[in-house]
């Protein structure tokens, strides 16, 4: 996926931005059902205008209003979707979505899409030290899930220089 700046420096399509307003918010939720209704959402707010950074403003807005607007009813993942492969992009997502809505938001704003602590501070009306804790929480959280437990190797022994 695309870097939000490196999208705003080529000119973008609107096949572009819409992909990359799908892939984050399915990131964000898990589920094809919920990414078609936050990006039907954030389409009927644009009216017809679309600009990228006011689409992902309104995606990450609409995300979290719906996160924490009824607790314990919050984004889930779909489970009528057909089973996918172990690997390591569907841990990697299967651990984001363990991890609370504010912190997987501001992840997949660091991560993903690129963009810097202040920029996420205004793309979720946070303040700075508030996306700051939430990256560190975040990624000590999936660092836990995702690393080896202790004393097993992470690349397999043929690859270690002894």
């Amino acid at each position: 996926m695309p870097k939000l700046e490196e999208m705003s420096k080529q000119g973008n399509s609107s096949e572009q931005i819409v992909n990359l307003l799908y892939n984050t918010g399915y990131r964000l939720t898990g589920s094809h059902k919920e990414t078609q209704a936050l990006l039907t959402g954030v389409f009927n707010a644009l009216n017809g205008n679309i600009n990228i950074n006011i689409a992902l403003k309104n995606l990450c807005l609409l995300y979290i209003n719906k996160t924490t607007s009824s607790p314990g009813k919050g984004l889930t993942q779909d489970k009528s979707s057909p089973p996918v492969k172990d690997n390591s992009t569907n841990k990697i997502q299967e651990a984001l979505l363990t991890l609370a809505p504010t912190e997987r938001l501001v992840l997949v704003l660091r991560e993903l899409l690129g963009l810097n602590y202040f920029q996420i501070a205004e793309m979720t009306g946070m303040e700075n030290t508030a996306v700051s804790r939430l990256l560190h929480t975040g990624r000590w959280a999936l660092r836990k899930q995702l690393a080896p437990p202790p004393g097993q190797n992470r690349l397999p022994e043929y690859f270690i220089v002894k």
